[in-house]
């Protein structure tokens, strides 16, 4: 970017969050838990396009060398009534439910975009409200969001004896909806989640191991996905619906007095379940039957990989007066996609799959410890997640901003290779 020309933002964020809690004796039989909980955000948001010596014509009324301003507030508003019930059926068996109802109240107003002077159809040229907003010369943006709705939990769990236990769970989850920087667009609805879920968690041979683990299934309805639109701001649209299956465990084992062994896995399968096409209708619910879908039926959803895996070995002793150790762990993520989008799959390519080894060993005495570590041994340039400046079919694609005649896709990854020594104090 020419030294002259740069981007001013900022974000005053408030919240203000309050909840109640009552509850009967966790003695008796017959076992309640309820509640309110209220919470309020606001965001004052102020973002800058700023050139040095821009024609006045062609600045934002009042902002002088200010070519695009966003002067917007947001507020979020979230109200929830709640209870959980358990009752003991026996020594044995515990029966749970639960539901919450919720409201969300959520608005954005104010000002984004370009000059009149610049452009006819945005900005300026958009206004319906010539008051001035918080400097802004005009308002363009005045959304709002209203959403209520129930979700529930219900739980059986059978406890075998002290060391054993197994569970059934069926359980929903929201995340509400909310407004676009981008006024232009439809506002995002919640999307839910409904889980059930098989588990499991045991320990064996006088507690020195335990093996826990649970296998679920989610179905996830109008699910939120994000993108990069036009003018570099993030789009938030209802995608359509996925399922993930899973399957996760874990074990911990006191091979002996010293050492101790732990290792959990994790398998998923995440797809779409019907067509995601890209669009919305005017009420924000996605549309999924479309000639050429963006991402059909059967897609795997982005970032999740199908395995993942950690291992780690710690051997603790004593030594002069005090307790040393060493620690090796390694994990393992698995290779993932980075967009469901097709096309945009296709322009930045997969996450490849990686492994990290890290290795530590230090030494405790009193309130002191001192640990000498190494981070990412191996130097792993582990891809965490790719993206493009502007939308990938702009700056990613061949032959479409002459500057990268090749596209240009940035990647980011975790830390290098780290090696510290640390020293703590407790007082």
């Amino acid at each position: 970017m020419n030294p002259s020309q740069y981007i001013q933002a900022q974000d005053r964020y408030k919240r203000d969050s309050h909840e109640i809690r009552f509850s009967s004796s966790q003695e008796d039989r017959l076992r309640f838990v309820g509640g309110f909980f209220f919470q309020q955000q606001d965001h004052d948001i102020q973002q800058r396009y700023k050139i040095d010596g821009i024609a006045d014509s062609l600045a934002v009324t009042g902002w002088r060398d200010t070519l695009w301003l966003t002067k917007q507030f947001r507020q979020d508003d979230d109200k929830a009534v709640f209870g959980e019930v358990a009752f003991d059926i026996n020594d044995q068996l515990t029966a749970t439910l639960g539901g919450r109802h919720f409201r969300v109240d959520n608005g954005l107003k104010g000002f984004f975009g370009f000059s009149a002077g610049y452009s006819s159809r945005t900005g300026e040229a958009a206004c319906f409200d010539r008051t001035d907003f918080n400097g802004a010369p005009c308002i363009n943006l005045d959304k709002g969001v209203k959403e209520s709705g129930n979700i529930g939990k219900a739980n059986l769990s059978w406890k075998i004896d002290d060391d054993r236990m197994l569970y059934l769970t069926w359980s929903e989850g929201f995340r509400p909806g909310g407004i676009n920087r981008r006024g232009t667009l439809p506002p995002y609805l919640s999307d839910y989640l409904t889980n059930i879920e098989f588990g499991w968690k045991t320990t064996w041979f006088e507690n020195r191991l335990a093996f826990n683990g649970s296998l679920f299934r989610q179905d996830w309805e109008d699910f939120q996905f994000s993108i990069l639109g036009a003018n570099g701001l993030t789009e938030i649209k209802n995608a359509n619906q996925a399922q993930i299956d899973g399957l996760e465990m874990d074990l911990n084992w006191a091979a002996t007095y010293n050492l101790n062994l732990s290792a959990a896995v994790a398998f998923y399968d995440a797809k779409l379940t019907e067509n995601y096409c890209g669009f919305t209708n005017a009420s924000g619910v996605p549309v999924t039957n479309c000639p050429t879908p963006e991402a059909p039926k059967g897609t795997q959803l982005p970032v999740t990989p199908e395995f993942k895996g950690t291992a780690q070995a710690r051997y603790s002793f004593d030594l002069a007066d005090g307790e040393a150790y060493w620690q090796l762990a390694a994990s393992r993520v698995g290779e993932r996609t980075s967009d469901l989008r097709l096309r945009e799959r296709a322009i930045l390519g997969n996450l490849a799959a990686y492994t990290t080894i890290d290795f530590s060993m230090g030494y405790r005495r009193n309130d002191w410890s001192l640990d000498l570590y190494a981070s990412n041994i191996a130097d792993e340039r582990a891809e965490v997640s790719k993206f493009t400046a502007c939308a990938e079919t702009v700056c990613g694609a061949q032959g479409v901003v002459p500057e990268y005649p090749n596209g240009q896709v940035y990647t980011n990854t975790i830390r290098p290779r780290s090696i510290g020594l640390r020293f703590s104090q407790s007082f």
